[in-house]
């Protein structure tokens, strides 16, 4: 899984690269649509994150015939999301309007023509992430890295072909990108249900099953809310920061994707977690779903270590590879380095929402990390203006309350009764 976060944001980095090549204005478009891309994304992951807590605790229990019939219904839910998604095309220009784009600039048309692609292209999204969810309740995580190595590999030919256009095809510019990523999570999907059913795993075509769908979406909706409360905070906050420069847009953007790295190797601990801690659960045990979280915890941490020194040492020489003037560069350095003293609250976040993922209780994590990430907003304020730190101020107020949602996802995990399912379990 940690393998596959990295091939994740390879993914970031591939569009970051080619669209860069399209002008630092396509560069800052990105950076603000970056967002946006997440929501959709983390829309997307609502079934996905549901299939995999009751999968796992399918598997813990011993009762793997339910592991297809769960995918489908899954299936269902992606779709439903995928849909609903559609209805925000309309109003897209709005989200550029929050983050302080000034209307009718090039950024904001650069940045609509992506947006309009991504929500278009959501169901690919959304029902990669459900086929994925299966392998990761099953442990099957070498199929998922062999699929995502597959689709990075797709998508980093399709970019600059759709961006650019080939033969008598004419480009698609920074849209071409958001085409290309949603053509790589189509084949993500299909390759996904080919290996399922290789694996003995039959996903059919049923009916729809209210009940199953629910049960799904009461698993994966707080964890998605959550993301999507994170992404509109950054949309707030965007507001703040574009007050400063529009280079120090293009700096978060640039900046996030660098990060990645580091969260995608959180992300693959936290399935790890989950699944560890959701066949405990389901096989009854108490005390083995204690310790998955709190080795999974120790392991991330450590590991973001080395990553942290890296990113704090390289910040200069990656963001250069990245943007072309120099103030981009210099406000990205400052950004990146900042957040690099909070990677270890980062992981200890993950973690343990991973551990809340595997009980099925995803409640407390979705109150933790909304609160802790609103929080950011007065706190970005006072330090920015108030105290006068300016836009450093933003970024410290990013990276605390990373550490503290850190510690306090740590703290209520441990005081949360652990469901006793068992094998006997309904």
């Amino acid at each position: 899984m940690v393998a596959i976060g990295v091939l994740k944001s390879c993914y970031f980095l591939t569009d970051a690269y080619f669209v860069g090549k399209l002008g630092d204005d396509a560069l800052i478009a990105l950076g603000g649509v970056a967002f946006a891309w997440w929501m959709v994304l983390l829309s997307g992951e609502l079934a996905g994150t549901g299939i995999h807590s009751l999968v796992a605790r399918h598997i813990g229990a011993g009762k793997s015939d339910r592991i297809g019939p769960t995918t489908t219904q899954g299936l269902w839910v992606a779709l439903a999301v995928a849909v609903a998604l559609l209805g925000f095309i309309p109003i897209r220009e709005g989200y550029f309007d929050l983050l302080g784009f000034a209307a009718g600039s090039i950024e904001q048309g650069l940045g609509s023509e992506y947006l309009l692609a991504c929500l278009l292209g959501a169901s690919t999204f959304a029902v990669h992430a459900a086929f994925t969810g299966t392998f990761r309740g099953l442990g099957d995580t070498r199929t998922a890295l062999l699929i995502t190595a597959i689709t990075l590999v797709v998508n980093a030919v399709l970019d600059p072909l759709l961006i650019w256009g080939f033969g008598p095809i004419p480009g698609l510019g920074i849209a071409g990108a958001a085409w290309a990523t949603s053509a790589a999570n189509s084949l993500g999907a299909l390759l996904g249900w080919f290996f399922l059913r290789r694996g003995g795993v039959a996903v059919t075509i049923e009916a729809p099953e209210t009940e199953k769908m629910k049960e799904i979406a009461i698993i994966g909706a707080p964890v998605s809310a959550r993301g999507i409360a994170f992404s509109m905070v950054y949309v707030l906050l965007g507001r703040f920061i574009t007050s400063f420069d529009t280079h120090q847009m293009a700096a978060l953007g640039v900046g996030h994707r660098l990060e990645s790295f580091p969260y995608m190797l959180c992300v693959g601990f936290e399935v790890g977690a989950a699944t560890m801690v959701g066949q405990y659960v389901g096989a009854g045990d108490r005390e083995g779903a204690d310790r998955a979280a709190r080795v999974a915890a120790w392991m991330c941490v450590l590991a973001t270590v080395p990553m942290s020194i890296a990113l704090f040492v390289f910040a200069e020489p990656l963001f250069a590879f990245f943007a072309n003037r120099p103030e981009t560069v210099a406000a990205g350095v400052i950004y990146l380095r900042i957040q690099t003293v909070a990677f270890a609250g980062m992981a200890l976040e993950a973690i343990y929402e991973g551990g809340f993922t595997g009980t099925g209780n995803t409640i407390p994590a979705f109150w933790i990390g909304a609160i802790g990430t609103f929080a950011r907003l007065p706190l970005a304020y006072v330090l920015a203006w108030p105290l006068g730190f300016g836009i450093e101020g933003i970024w410290w107020a990013i990276a605390s309350t990373t550490i503290v949602k850190g510690i306090v996802m740590w703290a209520w995990f441990k005081r949360i009764e652990l469901p006793r399912l068992g094998p006997e379990a309904p």
